[in-house]
C-alpha cells in the first residue's frame, strides 16, 4: 500500500499534468489567470473569522456593527483603496445591544437551558432587561385554545408557536412574564428535513418587536432547539409540582454611537482611468447580520475585500490593465443602506453602471447534498450584457473546477486549472446561473425608479441560515475563493469594456442571444398540442416578441462597450431576421396542430382591452419610493417578482398591455413552478393598486 506522503505527492503530480487551457471567453488570458491565481480564498477565510467573533446584530444601532464596520473601513485603506469613507445612515431600527442573557431550570438538580455564553442567539432581538424567577407553562402552539384553563400572568409560557403571536397573546395581552420559544415538531424541515438529515439542536434566530405599543410592552424571548423544547415540554407534563425557571437579559436600547436609529455603509474605490466616464462597477456585501453569518453574509463582505484587494495588487503592480471605469466597494446594511443612499444621493444611481452582489458564497457543499451557488440572471426589464459576461465567467469558473470523463485523455485526474484554497476541500464547483431573484442588496439596484443592472451570488437552499449552525466550520475556503474570482472576472471585465474588448463581448451577446430565442421558440412550441386552444398560439407570438426586445436590450447596451452604430444596427437586423423566421416556425407549427390554412385572430378580454388604453409612468424618485414602496397591496396569484418586474418594466412607452404581455411571458420562460402563472386581470389589478400608492400614474 501506498504510503500517506507519497499518495498525496502523486494527486498533486495528477492535478498538475499540462493539458490545453481553458479559456475565458470575455476577457484577455493572461488578465484571467492573474485573476484567478491572484485572488485567495483562504485571505477571505480570515476575515469571516474576525466577523464571526463579533455580536453585531441586528440590522442596526448595535455596537457590534459598527466593530464590524470599523473593521472593514480600516481593511480598506490598509490595501490601498482610494477615497474610503464610513458613512453613517439614518435608519427606522432602534438601537440595541445585548450584553448577556442566561435562562436555568430551579429545580433540586438546575440546569441551565440557555445563555449568550453558549451562543448569542439563544435571546431573540429586543429582548428587554429583566431578572425574573417563575413558573412554567406549556402552551403549546399559543392558540386561543392552549389558554384554556391555564394561568399566565406573570409566567414562562414554553411555546412553538409564532414568536410575535405569542408574545402579544401570552405577554402583552394575559401578563406573562416572558417566552421561551423552540421550532414547530409539526413544521417541515424542522425535526427531520427534506434530505433526511436532523438538525434538532440547530437555534435559530428569531426577533420580537422593537416597539413598545400602546398597551404593555413586550419583555423577552428565549430561544431553545427542537431538542431542548421538546425534553422542557416532557419536563413539565411530567412534573408532580411546578417547575421554575429563572431567566436573566442584560440588553438595553442604546448605542455608544447615540441614541438615534442608525445605519452603516463603507465605501472604497479603485480609480478607473478615465474620470469621466460615470459608469461604475460596484461590488456590494452586507454586514448587518447577527455573530452567527459566516455564510450569510460574512462571506460575501470578505470575499468583496478580498475581490478589492487582489485587482487592487494586479492592477497597481501592472500585472492587469487599469480598467476604464471605477471599481467601487461598498460594504452595508443589506437593502435599507443602498435605498437610503440613493434617497439622501439621487444623482449617484445615475454614475453607476452595474452591481455585483456577494451573499452567501462560502458555503461547504460537502455538508450538504442540497446546496448550490446560485447566481442570478437579470430579469428581462434590466437586461444587458452584464448577463452574458456573468454566464461566461461562471460557466468558466465551473468548467475548470469539474470533472468530465473525457479529460481522461488528456491525462488530467480532476480538474484542468483548480482553484484550491490551501485550507480549503477538494470539492467540485457546483454552481449555476439561474433565473433571477430579490432578496439581498441586488435588488435595491434593480428596482424601481434606479434601474441599475445588477446580479448576486447566493447560495440557496441553505438550512444553516439564520441559526446557531451558520458558524465558521461551515465555511468553505475553497469555495468562497471560487465566488470570489467569479466576481473579480466579471467586474473587472465589465469595468474594462471598451472598443478594443468589443471583439470579445459581441459575440458572446449576439450568441447567447440567439440561444435564448431558440430556447423561447422552444415553449412556444411545446404550448401547440393537438388540443391547444387559439391563445396559446397567440402566447407564442408574445413568447417570441418578449426574447427579440429583451435582445435588444443586450444589444444595445454594448454601445457603451464601444460598438457603433452601425454594429448595432447590422446585430439588430439579424436580431429581426431571426425572430421573423422564429415566427414563420411556429405559424406553421400552429396550421400543422389545427389543420388550418390560416392563423388565428386574437380577441381581447375586458382586463386587455383596459391595459391597451392605460400608458403607466413612475412618479417620484428614490426618497418617495422608499417612503411609499411597502404601501402597495400586492395581488393574490400575482408572484412577488413578477410583481417587482410590472414595476422594472414601466419605461415610459409600454402600454399596460405591453407590460402584462412582457411579464406573462417572462414567466412562461421559467415555467409555471417559478413564478407561476400571469394573467392580465392580475397586472390590472395590480397597476391600480400602485396608482393608490401614489407611485404610478396611469394615463
Amino acid at each position: 500500500m501506498i504510503s500517506t506522503p507519497f499518495r498525496c505527492l502523486t494527486l498533486a503530480l495528477v492535478l498538475t499534468v499540462a493539458t490545453p487551457a481553458q479559456e475565458l471567453s470575455v476577457l484577455d488570458p493572461a488578465a484571467t489567470r492573474w485573476i484567478t491565481q491572484e485572488v485567495s480564498g483562504d485571505a477571505a477565510y480570515a476575515h469571516i473569522r474576525f466577523m464571526t467573533t463579533t455580536v453585531h446584530r441586528p440590522r442596526g444601532g448595535s455596537d457590534g456593527l459598527m466593530k464590524v464596520a470599523r473593521y472593514f473601513e480600516e481593511r480598506a485603506r490598509e490595501i490601498g483603496l482610494d477615497d474610503v469613507q464610513l458613512i453613517l445612515q439614518p435608519d427606522d431600527t432602534r438601537p440595541w445591544n445585548a450584553k448577556f442573557a442566561d435562562l436555568w431550570l430551579m429545580t433540586p438538580q438546575p440546569e441551565r437551558l440557555a445563555s449568550t455564553l453558549q451562543t448569542a442567539v439563544h435571546l431573540a432581538d429586543f429582548s428587554r432587561a429583566a431578572d425574573v424567577t417563575a413558573e412554567l407553562v406549556d402552551i403549546g402552539a399559543g392558540a386561543e385554545a392552549d389558554y384554556a384553563g391555564k394561568e399566565v400572568k406573570a409566567k414562562l409560557v414554553l411555546t412553538y408557536g409564532s414568536l410575535g403571536g405569542v408574545m402579544r397573546e401570552a405577554v402583552q395581552k394575559r401578563g406573562a412574564a416572558g417566552v421561551i420559544w423552540y421550532p414547530s415538531p409539526f413544521s417541515p424541515g424542522n425535526g427531520i428535513d427534506g434530505g433526511g438529515m436532523t438538525r434538532p439542536d440547530q437555534i435559530r434566530w428569531q426577533s420580537i418587536s422593537s416597539e413598545d405599543g400602546d398597551g404593555a410592552p413586550p419583555t423577552f424571548a428565549f430561544v431553545l432547539s427542537l431538542r431542548q423544547g421538546l425534553l422542557l415540554r416532557q419536563k413539565l407534563a411530567g412534573a408532580k409540582e411546578p417547575l421554575k425557571a429563572h431567566a436573566v437579559v442584560e440588553a438595553s436600547f442604546d448605542s455608544t454611537n447615540g441614541p438615534k436609529p442608525w445605519q452603516v455603509l463603507v465605501e472604497g474605490f479603485i480609480r478607473g482611468s478615465d474620470a469621466s466616464a460615470h459608469q461604475d462597477v460596484v461590488f456590494t456585501g452586507h454586514m448587518q447580520e447577527e455573530a452567527y453569518s459566516a455564510n450569510d453574509d460574512a462571506s460575501g463582505c470578505a470575499s468583496t475585500l478580498e475581490v478589492a484587494r487582489a485587482l487592487k495588487a494586479l492592477i497597481d503592480s501592472g500585472r492587469i490593465a487599469r480598467p476604464k471605469r471605477n471599481l467601487r466597494f461598498w460594504w452595508t446594511t443589506e437593502i435599507s443602506s443602498e435605498r437610503q443612499y440613493f434617497a439622501d444621493h439621487p444623482e449617484v444611481a445615475r454614475e453607476l453602471w452595474v452591481d455585483v452582489n456577494q451573499d452567501m458564497v462560502g458555503a461547504d457543499q460537502s455538508l450538504d447534498i442540497m446546496r448550490k451557488q446560485c447566481v442570478t440572471k437579470l430579469p428581462a426589464a434590466r437586461f444587458h450584457f452584464l448577463n452574458d459576461v456573468t454566464e461566461a465567467a461562471l460557466e468558466y469558473v465551473v468548467a475548470v473546477n469539474n470533472f468530465e470523463l473525457a479529460q481522461l485523455e488528456n491525462g488530467i485526474a480532476l480538474y484542468p486549472e483548480p482553484l484550491v484554497a490551501h485550507k480549503g476541500s477538494w470539492q467540485r464547483f457546483n454552481a449555476e446561473a439561474i433565473y433571477f431573484h430579490t432578496s439581498t442588496d441586488h435588488m435595491t439596484f434593480l428596482e424601481a425608479p434606479i434601474g441599475i443592472p445588477a446580479i448576486t451570488f447566493t447560495n440557496m437552499p441553505d438550512r444553516y441560515i439564520h441559526s446557531s449552525d451558520d458558524d465558521l466550520w461551515n465555511i468553505d475556503a475553497t469555495q468562497l475563493g471560487r465566488c470570489a474570482a467569479s466576481a473579480a472576472l466579471i467586474g473587472y471585465t465589465m469595468a474594462s469594456a471598451e472598443e478594443r474588448t468589443l471583439p470579445r463581448l459581441a459575440p458572446e451577446v449576439v450568441g447567447r442571444g440567439a440561444e435564448r430565442l431558440a430556447r423561447n421558440l422552444h415553449v412556444a412550441l411545446t404550448a401547440l398540442t393537438p388540443k391547444a386552444a387559439p391563445s396559446a398560439f397567440h402566447e407564442g407570438l408574445d413568447q417570441l416578441a418578449f426574447a427579440a426586445e429583451r435582445e435588444r436590450l443586450a444589444l444595445r447596451s454594448l454601445k457603451d462597450a464601444g460598438a457603433k452604430p452601425a454594429e448595432l444596427d447590422g446585430w439588430l437586423a439579424a436580431l429581426a431576421q431571426r425572430e421573423t423566421q422564429a415566427r414563420t416556425e411556429l405559424e406553421s407549427a400552429w396550421r400543422r396542430v389545427s389543420g388550418t390554412a390560416t392563423s388565428p385572430a386574437r380577441t381581447s378580454s375586458e382586463a386587455e382591452t383596459r391595459l391597451a388604453k392605460l400608458h403607466p409612468a413612475l412618479v417620484g424618485g428614490p426618497r418617495e419610493f422608499q417612503t411609499k414602496r411597502d404601501a402597495i397591496a400586492g395581488v393574490p396569484g400575482l408572484h412577488d417578482l413578477m410583481a417587482y418586474e410590472v414595476m422594472n418594466a414601466i419605461d415610459g412607452t409600454r402600454s399596460g398591455l405591453d407590460l402584462a404581455r412582457f411579464v406573462a411571458a417572462e414567466a412562461r420562460e421559467a415555467g409555471a413552478h417559478y413564478y407561476g402563472t400571469v394573467t392580465p386581470e392580475a397586472v390590472l389589478a395590480y397597476l391600480e393598486n400602485a396608482q393608490k400608492s401614489g407611485l404610478v400614474r396611469l394615463e
